[in-house]
């Protein structure tokens, strides 16, 4: 009895599945058998072809300024961060040096202007006066040039970014390399290396766009310098670019990707480079049809390529979906 219960169940358990594998039979054959794709139009634009680089910017003007004598620093003006102009007063060292310095030129000045009196009465002789004068002068020239130095001025405008010595400390003019340094953040340059198989694409006056990484502003150059020679150890060309800094973004010493440009393509017919295959021919959309199109490129870049023949401008363009597409395949744009 248990066994005939047993068996019924069973048939009616493989009835129900095969039910259910005709429904997805059934479903599967109602596949409508298009290419689902994405699609972009073709534009009208400019383009241009790169050389890509990294490098590092820096100031075209920087100071590291120094008073000319060594002493005490009594005052700076000026902290790290601060805006000067040419001129403006940076430091003013101790003056103990420069009083005692006047108190010998005074007493050489009436010393000479004595001796010189003695000359003119003949109560001298000119050997004498001779090594008076020349005592004088060295004590004159020393107490003028202590007086011209003992406050340093700004020899260009821009941002102070570093004060070597604090007030209070010496600073020695033959030991310390320099007491404050001022960097001008409007006119900026990058440096970069050019392989050699890419130097001769390299000319003085070309554009070049530079981005850094805290900020998505891309900056405008031009060529400035290019070497003549290569660098002996690494056989790269050494280059330099010059930019203008008006957003004052740039900083000192930055590091930056640098795009040269080599060509330029004006009202030229632009496509993404997805829309490629083989670099010679492209998918078009027409009544829900994929068409295939032969075309001829012209320069192109990391993302987009210049399309010469072959497509005009506002066109629809396969982008997504296109590899392995025949030509007459039914597609579904889904943008």
């Amino acid at each position: 009895m248990y066994k005939k219960i047993f068996i019924l169940l069973t048939l009616t358990l493989l009835i129900f599945v095969g039910c259910g594998n005709k429904e997805v039979a059934k479903e599967d054959n109602g596949f409508s058998g298009k290419r689902n794709v994405k699609t972009i139009k073709s534009r009208l634009g400019e383009i241009n072809s790169f050389l890509n680089y990294s490098g590092k910017i820096e100031s075209e003007k920087i100071a590291n300024a120094s008073p000319s004598m060594s002493g005490k620093i009594e005052k700076l003006f000026v902290k790290e961060g601060d805006y000067v102009k040419t001129g403006d007063l940076l430091v003013k060292l101790d003056e103990t040096k420069l009083e005692q310095t006047r108190i010998q030129f005074e007493n050489a000045e009436k010393n000479f202007l004595r001796m010189q009196k003695l000359l003119e009465n003949d109560a001298i002789d000119k050997q004498t006066f001779d090594e008076v004068k020349a005592g004088y002068n060295i004590v004159k020239s020393t107490y003028e040039f202590m007086l011209d130095n003992i406050e340093m001025k700004a020899p260009i405008s821009g941002i102070v970014s570093n004060i070597f010595k604090k007030e209070g400390e010496k600073f020695d003019s033959m030991m310390d390399p320099f007491l404050i340094r001022i960097v001008n953040l409007q006119a900026f340059k990058a440096k970069l290396n050019i392989s050699d198989k890419d130097i001769n694409q390299v000319q003085k006056g070309q554009k070049a766009q530079i981005k850094i990484d805290n900020s998505n502003e891309i900056f405008y150059g031009t060529v400035s310098f290019i070497s003549p020679e290569a660098e002996m150890m690494s056989g790269t060309f050494p280059i330099e670019i010059s930019i203008t800094n008006d957003s004052n973004l740039l900083k000192h010493n930055q590091f930056a990707r640098i795009s040269i440009i080599t060509q330029t393509s004006q009202n030229a017919v632009i496509i993404p480079q997805e829309c490629v295959i083989d670099s010679k021919y492209v998918f078009l959309v027409k009544d829900g049809i994929a068409k295939k199109r032969e075309v001829i490129l012209g320069i192109g870049n990391e993302r987009n390529i210049e399309v010469k023949k072959g497509i005009d401008a506002g066109e629809e363009v396969i982008i997504s979906g296109n590899i392995g597409l025949q030509d007459g395949d039914k597609i579904e744009v889904r943008n």
